[in-house]
């Protein structure tokens, strides 16, 4: 206690520690002022970390009030547990009749962001944050700083950087309590290997064991001169890489353990020292059925631990069961032993009894009504044979027995409490020896029914909300699981309402109905907390504005989790932020509102992508014969590059250059986007430049250039449009078509395009899709207004659906239909802007863009102004879970115009190709983690004819079109020709 000066009644400084149990705390003097009233409280620093009139809710002490030695020490606790003060001293003194209080308080600092200066990765930042357990919003002691030193040095050490020496500035806001910690990093030169040490019992060459740990500089196997730099990453993978060996060679119970890594000051080099024991040679082999080595490791879990337990071994038995089962033998039983038929070599045996096979053919359910067929078989892992996949089915009792419970659980949350269910193995099924049958008997019971429902603790507007949410509402089946998911729901709603204590409690009571149940939900909400402020720290480059605009919580509201995560996902979809760190400030403290925390790591201001990749189908090509104007198998190799700018001038933009160089096309792109357009985060902004020189259009080559403006605008989850206007000039040469058509065809031309795209996308994969539906519709219009040659409107519509016909088997559909009506300017729809089709992704009866009219002298597709193309795909499993097969049915051709379009099957002439062309197929599909790579081969019973051009170019210009055929020379006379009945496909993707 500290007295003052007389006639001081008391001070009481207390450490939180102190503080554990106040009841006990003894205050001597007290009675000379006990009961007196309180005239005056003062705070000293006036300035508190808790705004007055908060602090005048929060404490028993107040002017007027007379003083009891209770309320002090009550006080002294609130203040205390608000967890914003680290010393607190209460002074009293005479004041006329009463006592004049002043509360003297010393404040607690918390950690309001940690950044690095002179990082050199590895380790990373986010490796070096956490090395510093210095925690966002968390209390902060100085004391702490020398612990998150060691740590970062330990950190930078076991990277190589034994010279690293770090310093710290500690930025101190007391507005806002918070402590800012900048760590000055010198790391100095990364350490080197300099050799390898070994020790222990190993039965290979020591060079061959320091080669496998790559300590040496190179190129993956490959060794050039001199070591590589110590890591911690590569340390532990070379120590892996050796142990890999090992377990390679059969010995799986290896050990290989870093005994040291000894570093060399003079020479900055690390030594490491290895200790192996390489253990036994372990076999692993069955009897009783034939299994190969490389099934058996995938199978048996000691490769994969690297270890030898009898766990391990039990779990290999139960896989290579299921292995047999899944081929039919669903009896199979497997044991092992282990026995040592020499020094040092340890064989595991697996007795495989396979016992006879059997097809799963059928499964019944019975005494199901409440729910269909259907519904139950979903949850059955138990399954019939298939005709391709599966064919002996997939059955265990282990199998059996696991449906038996889901049918359970299905039942159980919809209210059937007392339902019943026996799964029975139906041996001999239907007379048929070899052959099992499955039947689950359900009796359902009686349905158990919410008869009422009260809600206790919630305010009425609250209640009649939840209401509105929760699953257990009166007349609705009654389970636990539908009261668990209620807790969620209601948790959640409360949660991020501001109430982060919030609890719920339910109670059952019988109804007086059978089958009926009351239920009673006790809420309690707690202590409703509030947003202070919102801090933004960490920015650099970007504008505040950037961030406050996308920062929806204001000062006192209330802080909802729910909200502050969504902010953090804006901020992430800016594209401009690596890591965007929330937390609340002080977050165990008794408060009434709290601060907001957002740590923001900017990334880096550059990014770079390479790609190589390759087309192989009839692809364009030759662009100076005649020869092949249906396409010709071609190869073409693709490399795409590019960079990116982050965060342009500190708002988020940013810019790109990507560009694409293949034998068919070069293409660089230049585009400025603008995210989160004025703040929203339903629209984008993008401006683009675009020069492209392609021929993957054989009749000619294009040289395009174009400028555009796009607004993209999410109007859903599922629909979105985008306004975009184009302007481009395209530059056609090298045609391969009737000289009389190369004047009106071959002009530069310009075009002014006003268009805008509904997107609407309800799909459950993008990918892979395997039910919903997909829309889009694309209208334009190019007008002289918009100083545009040719004028002209377009539309293209395309409808996909997919329709599961079972859990594995989807039928898929889609068409597309477009037309472009000529309004003015140049008499022709140019060529570049006209409609090309077929090829993989259209219509699989074509090479690329081989679908539509040709010019009637060389055959080459010309393109046309309208397109209708239908296709239905049965997608199914075929090999295995990552191999599938698709049957696939396409229709339709590119038209000269909407007027012209025709159903027709047949041909009517060579210069006839307004007609439905057919295509049926068969696909094979392979997944990947980028989407499935698919080959079709399709059939085309009436493919296109026409007539080709055999000469040169030069020739043709000599060809008189007046003159009789037998007047020309034979290079003159066209040469029939036809689209290959049979084509092929190899693409990335599904086609729709």
């Amino acid at each position: 206690m500290r007295h003052v000066r007389p006639p001081v009644l008391m001070v009481l400084p207390l450490l939180l520690g102190a503080i554990a149990a106040p009841a006990q705390t003894s205050v001597t003097g007290l009675a000379d002022f006990e009961g007196r009233t309180i005239g005056r409280i003062d705070f000293d620093p006036p300035s508190q970390p808790l705004p007055r009139d908060e602090l005048d809710r929060l404490l028993p002490l107040h002017t007027g009030s007379p003083l009891h030695q209770s309320d002090v020490r009550q006080t002294l606790q609130k203040l205390f547990d608000t967890g914003r003060f680290a010393d607190i001293a209460i002074d009293a003194q005479p004041l006329g009749d009463g006592v004049a209080l002043r509360i003297s308080t010393q404040f607690n600092y918390f950690v309001g962001g940690v950044s690095f200066e002179g990082v050199a990765d590895p380790p990373n930042r986010n490796q070096l944050l956490t090395a510093t357990k210095l925690e966002l919003g968390a209390p902060f002691a100085e004391s702490q700083i020398r612990q998150s030193v060691e740590n970062l040095q330990e950190r930078l050490r076991a990277n190589g950087l034994y010279r690293a020496t770090i310093r710290y500035d500690l930025d101190r806001n007391p507005s806002t309590e918070e402590v800012g910690v900048h760590f000055h990093l010198n790391t100095g030169a990364r350490a080197r290997f300099d050799s390898v040490l070994l020790s222990g019992k190993f039965d290979l060459p020591p060079s061959k064991i320091v080669r496998a740990t790559r300590y040496r500089r190179g190129l993956g196997s490959i060794e050039f001169p001199g070591w590589s730099q110590a890591t911690e990453n590569r340390v532990q993978n070379g120590v892996e890489r050796v142990r890999r060996d090992f377990q390679n060679r059969n010995r799986l119970q290896v050990r290989v353990t870093l005994e040291r890594l000894e570093y060399h000051d003079k020479t900055n080099t690390v030594t490491p020292t290895l200790v192996i024991d390489s253990g036994p040679l372990i076999q692993v082999v069955t009897t009783g059925a034939n299994v190969s080595k490389g099934r058996l490791r995938q199978m048996v879990p000691v490769f994969q631990e690297r270890a030898v337990d009898r766990g391990l071994l039990l779990e290999g038995g139960r896989n290579l069961v299921d292995y047999f089962q899944a081929q039919g033998y669903f009896d199979a039983a497997v044991n092992f032993d282990q026995e040592s038929p020499a020094p040092g070599v340890q064989r595991i045996n697996y007795v495989v009894a396979r016992n006879a096979r059997h097809r799963m053919v059928g499964i019944e359910i019975t005494g199901n009504r409440y729910f269909d067929a259907k519904t139950v078989r979903e949850r059955l892992s138990v399954r019939e044979a298939g005709k391709i996949r599966n064919r002996y089915g997939r059955y265990s009792q282990k199998l059996r027995d696991n449906d038996r419970g889901a049918i359970l659980d299905l039942y159980h949350s919809n209210g059937f409490l007392d339902v019943q269910v026996a799964a029975t193995t139906l041996d001999g099924y239907k007379g048929r020896t070899d052959e099992l049958g499955v039947r689950y008997e359900i009796e359902e019971g009686p349905q158990s029914i919410v008869n009422q429902l009260e809600m206790e603790g919630a305010s009425a507007a609250d209640t009649a909300y939840l209401r509105g949410i929760i699953q257990s509402a009166e007349g609705q089946p009654f389970s636990e699981a539908s009261i668990a998911a209620d807790r969620d729901a209601i948790l959640t709603y409360f949660y991020d309402s501001g109430y982060p204590n919030a609890d719920f409690d339910w109670t059952q009571t019988p109804s007086g109905v059978p089958n009926r149940a009351n239920l009673h939900y006790t809420i309690r909400p707690g202590e409703r907390q509030y947003v202070r402020n919102v801090l933004i720290r960490g920015l650099e480059a970007t504008k505040p504005e950037v961030v406050l605009s996308r920062v929806s919580i204001r000062p006192g509201d209330p802080i909802s989790q729910g909200r502050i995560g969504e902010i953090q996902q804006k901020l992430y979809d800016l594209g401009i932020f690596s890591k965007v760190q929330t937390a609340l400030q002080n977050p165990d403290g008794a408060e009434e509102s709290k601060y907001v925390l957002f740590q923001l790591d900017e990334a880096a201001k550059y990014s770079f992508n390479i790609g190589i990749g390759a087309e192989l189908a009839r692809i364009g090509g030759g662009v100076t014969t005649f020869d092949d104007p249906a396409g010709a198998t071609g190869f073409s190799p693709r490399v795409t590059g590019g960079i990116s700018r982050l965060n342009v001038f500190g708002l988020g933009h940013t810019i790109s250059l990507q560009t694409l160089v293949s034998t068919l096309e070069q293409r660089a792109v230049l585009s400025y986007v603008i995210p989160q357009f004025t703040g929203n985060q339903n629209l984008s902004l993008t401006f683009s430049g675009l020069f492209d020189n392609s021929t993957d259009i054989r009749t000619f080559a294009a040289q395009r250039a174009e400028a555009a403006v796009q607004l993209a605008q999410k109007l859903s989850r599922a629909n979105s449009l985008q306004y975009r206007f184009a302007f481009r000039h395209v530059i056609v040469s090298d045609l391969k078509i009737e000289p009389l058509l190369v004047p009106l065809l071959a002009q530069p031309v310009r075009v002014g395009l006003l268009s805008m795209s509904f997107i609407h996308d309800r799909r459950d994969n993008p990918t892979e899709s395997h039910r919903g539906l997909y829309n889009t519709i694309d209208v334009g219009i190019a007008l002289p207004q918009f100083a545009s040659q040719t004028d002209y409107t377009r539309l293209v519509w395309r409808n996909s659906t997919y329709h599961p016909l079972s859990r594995d088997v989807v039928l898929a559909r889609t068409l597309q239909f477009g037309y472009i009506q000529r309004l003015g300017g140049l008499a022709e729809i140019p060529l570049s802007e006209r409609f090309f089709g077929g090829g993989a992704s259209s219509q699989r009866a074509f090479p690329d863009n081989q679908a539509g009219p040709r010019d009637p002298e060389t055959g080459f597709p010309i393109g046309g102004n309208a397109l209708l193309f239908h296709s239905t795909e049965l997608r199914f499993p075929l090999i295995g879970e990552n191999v599938g097969g698709v049957l696939f049915h396409d229709m339709g051709n590119i038209y000269s115009s909407v007027d012209q379009i025709s159903f027709r099957f047949h041909q009517n002439n060579y210069q006839d190709f307004n007609y439905m062309v057919q295509a049926a197929g068969f696909g094979i599909r392979y997944k990947t983690p980028v989407g499935p790579i698919r080959v079709d081969f399709s059939y085309s019973p009436n493919s296109p004819r026409f007539v080709g051009f055999s000469g040169t170019r030069d020739q043709l210009l000599t060809c008189n079109p007046n003159l009789p055929p037998a007047q020309n020379p034979s290079f003159c006379v066209g040469v029939p020709q036809r689209i290959n009945t049979f084509q092929f496909h190899f693409s990335l993707g599904q086609t729709f």
